[in-house]
């Protein structure tokens, strides 16, 4: 039998269940998932694993790729996917393993009735229960890929170390920071304690590690030497630059921006941008002070800050003051936004914000340059690798080193287009990943 690479996505199954929008992990697992080289390649199969067992069923690599083009009908059948899976668990492993948010996906499987999941969010009525298909389960010359979430399962590493050592199958592991450990203080300490418990687990059973930075492959030697846990390989995945590439066509027309613009109430005056989830790790009060005080300076000049991304935890003070900013006009706070008006918004930002205190890359660095938009961005963790020499940085620490960039961005109209022209240049001399380098790299790594 060929080798397999097991492309495991029972964290994005699960994901979707209660979200309709990726976060950053979500993103770039989607990405690798729907490239060409990852989707066309006869030796990937896309698995969820069965709660409470060591057995996986397949998706079809077409759900994967309808993420992205038909998004709504796509989530709809992996929620109803879910819960046939669940149903597959015996109730001994159900006991075992559960967690509360498995309920409503166990009840509406035990019932048969998980065909409601798919009408009511978005879904087709009536149609009828897809056979889920049992993978043959794994030997030592397959592979099995964990793209970076390891915690929604309670056993799934224990599961997953049992395997190998029965049947000596690959472990291929991403990481994607390890902020969780490291400042603890900026994540619930149930969040630490799970992440903690499950890196603790499959560190030893992992053959090679993947990272999204030299940074995080810095963390990641670091964690496995305090641990004195033998280092395997540690390879960083390119993270692709054309994940709004569309936008960029020739063929894109512009007019078409405008009813999004309009509906977010965007189209009055320019508006500065910052992509983040609302956490501490974000720093997002330090972008809110700095906007207060230039909109003191500057009056109506200041352009309208506005904010995309959903609540985390730990930031109710920050979330207040994002609400009562809605309500006053002084800026606009955005949730669940699509990705295409994400793309959108970049494409019309003056400039993008990004005062994270740590990241383990800084996609929206990279998003906002790719789509030719200049960007402030704090210079912790690994965003000088996301933002190259084409992004300006700050130190996070300092609040007059961010309010001193987005002011000469703001007051000097020919030093911000001298940005603009800079990526521009950049895009038309240089060359940058994709998500299909990413999809090789992740290929050679599961089988070689």
């Amino acid at each position: 039998m060929s080798a397999r690479v097991l492309y495991d996505l029972t964290g994005l199954v699960h994901w979707y269940a209660y979200f309709r929008h990726p976060g950053g992990v979500q993103r770039v697992i989607e990405k690798v998932a729907s490239s060409d080289v990852i989707r066309q390649s006869s030796a990937v199969e896309f698995v969820v694993r069965i709660l409470g067992s060591d057995r996986f069923y397949r998706i079809e690599p077409e759900l994967i790729a309808d993420l992205a083009s038909r998004r709504s009908s796509a989530i709809s059948r992996l929620r109803r996917i879910l819960a046939q899976g669940l149903r597959l668990a015996s109730l001994q492993e159900m006991v075992s393993e559960g967690r509360y948010f498995h309920l409503p996906y166990l009840a509406a499987g035990l019932t048969r009735m998980e065909g409601l999941i798919e009408a009511l969010t978005e879904g087709a009525a009536g149609r009828s229960s897809p056979v889920l298909d049992i993978v043959a389960p794994p030997g030592a010359q397959d592979t099995l890929f964990n793209p970076g979430d390891l915690w929604w399962q309670k056993k799934y590493v224990a599961t997953v170390a049992g395997l190998k050592k029965r049947t000596g199958v690959r472990i291929v592991q991403m990481i994607h920071d390890l902020y969780l450990i490291e400042r603890p203080e900026w994540t619930p300490a149930g969040a630490v304690r799970i992440f903690a418990e499950q890196l603790h687990g499959i560190a030893p059973s992992v053959d090679c590690w993947l990272t999204s930075s030299q940074f995080v492959r810095q963390q990641v030697q670091r964690y496995l030497a305090d641990r004195s846990v033998p280092e395997k390989p540690i390879t960083v995945l390119p993270m692709g630059w054309d994940s709004f590439d569309a936008l960029r066509d020739a063929g894109h027309d512009r007019l078409s921006e405008r009813p999004v613009l309009e509906r977010h109430g965007l189209t009055d005056k320019p508006f500065i941008l910052s992509v983040g989830t609302i956490e501490p790790r974000k720093n997002v009060p330090a972008l809110l002070d700095a906007a207060d005080g230039l909109r003191a300076r500057f009056g109506d000049a200041m352009p309208r800050l506005v904010i995309v991304g959903g609540y985390g935890w730990k930031a109710a003070e920050v979330r207040a003051r994002l609400a009562s900013g809605s309500r006053n006009g002084t800026l606009v706070w955005l949730e669940n936004l699509s990705d295409s008006d994400l793309g959108i918004l970049y494409r019309n930002a003056l400039f993008t914000v990004m005062p994270s205190h740590g990241e383990g890359w800084g996609l929206a660095v990279q998003e906002s340059l790719a789509l030719g938009v200049p960007c402030i961005a704090s210079d912790a963790g690994a965003t000088r690798e996301a933002g190259l020499d084409l992004a300006t940085y700050f130190d996070p620490s300092s609040a007059e080193g961010l309010t001193r960039a987005m002011a000469a961005w703001i007051s000097d109209g020919e030093a911000l287009t001298a940005a603009r022209d800079r990526i521009a240049q950049a895009q038309a001399t240089r060359t940058f990943p994709s998500w299909n380098d990413a999809g090789s790299v992740l290929l050679r790594s599961a089988l070689s």
